[in-house]
């Protein structure tokens, strides 16, 4: 038996609600586990974070934290119901024929099946971005977005995604309509280089979109700067300070593009709070990302799963069943390719884990090499300052962080740092 048959063989209608309940019961068991894990350690500052924060500040980091844990439960429950409206309730199917009713193109019809689903998508997010930003961030201290720059970043971040994704999903149709049996790996090329594409033009066309972003002049951060820069051997022509305080006022710093726009950006709140050699410290965690290849590997690895799932989308529409058993009466190339787009990651969820350690370990490794070329201290007390301002859940259960987690929590950084002063402080004399 071929892929392919297999794939017919499958009833999909019992086995996607399956994958759904699964996913949802699993992250909404790990969600309570670690709301509890918070509950339990409450009484009681952890002993690394004594004099860091006070009783106050520790007590409004877990009411935080639990508020929207228990929002993103409601949040799941929601997203699973809309995603069964749209597949086995018929809606996607039901939105088809209102297609195809307008037009016999499948480029258009692409086009337009994709805008009805931004749209919908939109009608029932609005909502809880409205709830999340203006009632939970703002009951907390952390929201700066006014009613204008929401209603501006609502727009403008429409008109993005439906002009890259009409474009992506074009280019795909009809590769498919004029390829063959093998348009998917013709297919993946074409998505590829258009997503590298947008990566490099990002830093440059779609964040100033959103964010002023200028260079940092600041005579006090100058100096650590050009000193680390230098130790490094690396040609920075973009570090740049974000107004961050615009929306909110969370802290962070992040690496964005690459080649001659790649940009390395500090929110402007991060830098009301750290001294200088604390910013040298994170600077140095930023630029061990791309002294450590991790970016290079990231888009390696991008490429091999997105190859891997450009196959399994040439076999799976060669499976008409898989698309009826998923809800799609109406099937039309382009409605194929949606519903495989709408379903994918109801199977893949269970890849998180990995990719979540993968990720970990590469904060451990640039952590390692910030301490190389700079104070350990200095490293260590950006990052409690960090979770300090952020209110970030001190006290996360081992479970959840592990599913979830892209970084490691604070304590296991810090604890990993306190375990290298002697070898950092005898690199950095």
């Amino acid at each position: 038996m071929n892929l392919v048959s297999f794939i017919n063989e499958i009833n999909f209608t019992v086995l996607f609600p399956v994958f759904l309940l699964l996913k949802l019961l699993l992250e909404t068991y790990l969600k309570q586990r670690n709301i509890q894990s918070m509950q339990k350690n409450k009484d009681a500052i952890p002993p690394r974070f004594v004099g860091v924060v006070t009783e106050e500040e520790y007590e409004k980091s877990i009411n935080y934290n639990t508020e929207k844990i228990r929002f993103s439960i409601y949040t799941a429950l929601i997203s699973v119901g809309v995603l069964l409206l749209f597949t086995i309730g018929g809606l996607l199917s039901w939105l088809t024929t209102i297609v195809s009713s307008i037009t016999s193109s499948n480029v258009i019809g692409i086009v337009l099946l994709g805008l009805f689903l931004v749209l919908l998508n939109e009608l029932i997010d609005i909502p809880l971005s409205i709830y999340s930003t203006f009632y939970l961030e703002e009951k907390y201290g952390f929201n700066k977005t006014t009613k204008k720059t929401f209603t501006q970043d609502l727009l403008k971040g429409f008109v993005i995604q439906v002009s890259i994704s009409s474009v992506l999903y074009s280019v795909v149709i009809i590769i498919l309509e004029q390829l063959g049996d093998n348009w998917w790996i013709y297919a993946f090329a074409a998505v590829f280089i258009l997503q590298v594409v947008i990566v490099y033009l990002y830093p440059v066309l779609i964040l100033p979109l959103f964010n002023k972003l200028e260079p940092i002049t600041d005579e006090k951060f100058k100096e650590p700067i050009d000193k680390l820069l230098n130790k490094i051997n690396f040609k920075a022509k973009g570090l740049f300070v974000m107004d961050g305080s615009l929306r909110s006022s969370h802290g962070n710093a992040f690496f964005t593009g690459f080649g001659n726009n790649k940009r390395i950006v500090f929110y402007d709140t991060l830098l009301e709070t750290i001294t200088p050699t604390e910013m040298e410290s994170i600077l140095g965690h930023e630029l061990g990302h791309y002294k450590l290849g991790h970016i290079r590997r990231t888009m390696i690895s991008s490429i091999f799963f997105s190859f891997f799932g450009f196959y399994i989308l040439g076999q799976v529409f060669k499976a008409e069943q898989f698309f009826l058993k998923h809800g799609l009466d109406e099937v039309t190339l382009y409605s194929k390719f949606l519903l495989f787009y709408l379903v994918i990651g109801s199977y893949t969820f269970f890849t998180r884990p990995i990719t979540s350690y993968i990720s970990r370990q590469r904060e451990f490794a640039a952590d390692d090499f910030s301490i190389q070329y700079t104070k350990v201290e200095s490293m260590i007390s950006g990052l409690l300052k960090l979770s300090k301002d952020n209110a970030s859940n001190l006290t996360p259960d081992p479970l959840f962080s592990a599913y979830y987690y892209s970084h490691p929590p604070i304590a296991e950084r810090v604890k990993s740092l306190e375990g290298k002063k002697d070898l950092g402080n005898a690199e950095n004399k």
